[in-house]
């Protein structure tokens, strides 16, 4: 999220976050032939939505929620297209590889924590046809036809998880932020069921927006939109948004191994000159405008007293902001990954990072 022209780590993020990269960062160029404005309508998605069964749920702001009312985002179709384009800008990042970590063909037992629509579990499913693949979600909003290894469990991720010890050679939980009241506890869970061995992936865009050439108002609209949301979201829910820069301690702390983190650039918007940047860039532009502004804002900011006049009126001048093409605004794709150690009568390991 947008916070200044150029954003500097604090010292806390500085001695926790070292990020591998192969060499210095260089600047990214921006492409100079596209500053006549971007048309919204050429960023929106089209995406074909996944149907979904009614249960118990109930609706606001013209949107449809999850009844535990702890839930910021809708379950409807439109988030659920906005969650399945989101799934393909990880792709991109990730030049069409579902994860970060390498997954051998061994690998028997994986958990999708958070799963969602399951398209992320799916499509793991079709590639490692000989490994079980389960998703968990609290929300039943995953398709009925189904590769035969890969199955869903409605549960809150937040309780003790029902999985067994010892059971699964992959834990996998992506853009979870917000969702989770205690992450140490929830990288417990996942320890526990983790073989020895076995490995966690954590996924997830960073929360804070940076820019290489001063183009950026840091008292513009983007930057006051996230300065209150992530006020507001720790006042009222008592969540952490940014989980990122603690997230290497907890895994540690949990028992983890061989914790390493790495990030990717994510333009906002296609200014970049680089085509992959650009296309990248376009498709997390749709994915704020197709609701990772209004879906994430409404709920929240109405929770803690705002009319949702107010609230349209600010995402209003949000959606101004990004649509600008002088801004060559970005953030970062986050993979953390940990290894749970082996006992000392099983000394390999099948995954690698």
């Amino acid at each position: 999220m947008c916070e200044s022209s150029h954003v500097a780590p604090s010292p806390d993020v500085q001695a926790q976050v070292q990020p591998e990269h192969e060499g210095e960062e260089e600047p990214i160029e921006a492409d100079i032939f596209s500053d006549s404005g971007y048309d919204e309508q050429s960023v929106r998605s089209s995406l074909e939505s996944v149907n979904s069964s009614t249960f118990d749920y109930h609706y606001e702001h013209g949107h449809r929620y999850h009844r535990d009312g702890q839930t910021l985002l809708p379950n409807d179709e439109t988030e659920q297209d906005r969650l399945d384009l989101q799934h393909h800008i990880f792709k991109l990042v990730l030049d069409g590889e579902l994860t970060r970590t390498k997954l051998p063909p061994t690998t028997a037992k994986v958990l999708d924590v958070g799963t969602g629509t399951g398209i992320w579990a799916i499509e793991l499913g079709d590639s490692l046809p000989a490994a079980t693949i389960i998703g968990v979600d609290q929300s039943p909003i995953q398709p009925q036809w189904l590769p035969p290894n890969v199955s869903f469990e409605i549960d809150d991720v937040n309780k003790p998880w029902l999985q067994g010890e010892n059971s699964f050679d992959f834990v996998y939980i992506r853009t979870m932020a917000g969702s989770i009241t205690s992450w140490p506890n929830l990288l417990k869970e996942a320890y526990k069921v983790l073989k020895p061995g076995g490995s966690l992936e954590f996924v997830e865009f960073g929360l804070r927006w940076e820019c290489m050439d001063g183009t950026f108002n840091p008292q513009g609209n983007c930057a006051t939109w996230t300065h209150s949301f992530h006020r507001i979201a720790t006042e009222v829910l008592g969540m952490d948004f940014d989980p990122i820069p603690k997230m290497q301690g907890w895994l540690q702390e949990a028992g983890f191994e061989d914790v390493k983190l790495k990030d990717e650039i994510v333009p906002i918007g296609p200014w970049p000159r680089n085509r992959r940047l650009k296309e990248i860039g376009r498709y997390f532009l749709s994915n704020m405008l197709e609701g990772g502004v209004e879906n994430y804002t409404l709920m929240l900011f109405t929770k803690a007293g705002w009319n949702e006049t107010s609230v349209r009126a600010m995402l209003g001048g949000v959606r101004r902001e990004l649509l600008d093409p002088g801004i060559h605004a970005f953030t970062r794709a986050w993979f953390i990954t940990g290894t749970k150690p082996f006992s000392p009568s099983n000394p390999s390991n099948d995954v690698e990072e």
